[in-house]
Formats: C-alpha cells, structure tokens, sequence
C-alpha cells in the first residue's frame, strides 16, 4: 500500500503519521477510540516520544484512517485513488514533489517571492507542489489528467506557468471536484490578473498568488 510506503519509508515516522492523518482530516481523539488507545499514545507516535513504530503498528494506524475515512462516505479514498489510476499527459507537468515535512504559507511565499492577490498569510501549511506549463495543460490534458497534478494529496500548491490573465486556470480549479490548497500564477503581476479569476479564488475561498521568477528559477527554488 502506498501510504504504509510513505510512512516506513519516510526519515521522520511520527511526522509522516501526522501528516497522513491530517490528510484525512481525522482527530487524534478520533483515531485513538477506533484504535481503542488514549489520545496520548498517537501523540506520543506522531512526536517522537515512543519509539518508532513497527510496520505493524503502521499498518494498524493506516488501515484505521481507511476505515474512518470509508464510515464518513470514503471521499479521501476515493480521490486518491482516482489519482494513483489515472495515466497523465506528463508533458505539461514540469514539476511535482511531495515535501517530507510540510511548509508553512509564509515560508512558500518567500520561497517563491510571491505576492498575495487572494487571503492572507495564515497558519496554513502546504504538503506539496505541482508546476504545470498552462497553454500545454489547456491544448493536452483531459479531464481525468487534471487529477493528477495533485500527486498524494490536494494540499499542495498548484503552480501555473506562462499565465497571461489567469483566467483559465482559475476557471480549470473551479470547474474540478478536487481543490488545491493554494493556486500560484507564474510571470503575470497582480493587475495583469483577470477579474474573474479574483472572483473564482475568493469563491472557492482559495489563496491566489503572483511571482515573477523565471520558470527554471522557480523549480531551482522548490526543489532546493
């Protein structure tokens, strides 16, 4: 299984937990009652206080998030699923990465030298990245191969290159089931930006940001 992959395979095991578990949007609380444990023990796990879990352990954690997941309506499944079986058109796609620890808004916008257009700087984090060419996506992907561009998980920012307005990018997002948790316009600044790609952010109520960098400074920069 992939997630059990994740986490074994992960240099901090506690966080790779954490981060699988956020993902799922289920509660320490939660978790530990179905696992009939205390509170304490998934915190002690995903800290660092106890010692590593084994495989096992692992595997009981995971398969317990599945199971929650599938008792709320398996929408988490679901979506993962429908992005590990599709076979994207990789050609637009210039650059994915799942981040080992997940970063915060601030430190994104820093990387990137972004500038906020939609929201603010809060204490959301970010668990990974996509740089997708915008005119190949539009002319190449088909639906199902927008799934992809979210790798694991949709809390992740999309990043948008060879933007002219925004417009279509922003129509693409909001047209789609799944939402990033972030969407990042490359070469364009803020009052380049179509009004209706504004309004499409404020409505999915999803940060939207500018940066300038040149496309191969900006993969140079995540990927550092």
């Amino acid at each position: 299984m992939h997630i059990i992959g994740d986490i074994v395979l992960s240099e901090n095991t506690g966080k790779a937990l954490k981060k699988w578990r956020n993902l799922f949007n289920i509660q320490q609380i939660e978790l530990a009652k179905y696992l009939n444990v205390s509170p304490s023990v998934i915190s002690d796990y995903e800290v660092g206080r106890r010692k590593n879990p084994g495989v096992n352990i692992v595997k009981k954690y995971v398969l317990a998030l599945i199971e929650i997941d599938k008792e709320k309506g398996g929408q988490t499944i679901k979506a993962l699923k429908r992005i590990l079986d599709k076979s994207p058109s990789m050609k637009a796609i210039l650059s994915i990465k799942e981040y080992e620890n997940p970063i915060s808004l601030e430190k994104f916008l820093d990387i990137i030298d972004g500038e906020m257009v939609v929201g603010d700087v809060s204490e959301m984090q970010i668990y990974g990245h996509t740089v997708v060419d915008s005119i190949k996506a539009i002319l190449e992907m088909t639906g199902d191969d927008f799934y992809h561009l979210y790798g694991w998980t949709t809390e992740r920012a999309l990043i948008f290159t060879n933007v002219s307005t925004g417009r279509s990018p922003m129509v693409a997002v909001r047209v789609s089931i799944m939402k990033p948790r972030v969407v990042v316009l490359q070469g364009i600044t803020p009052g380049k930006i179509d009004n209706l790609a504004i309004k499409l952010a404020k409505i999915d109520n999803i940060p939207l940001i500018t940066t300038r960098l040149d496309t191969k400074e900006l993969i140079k920069r995540l990927n550092g």
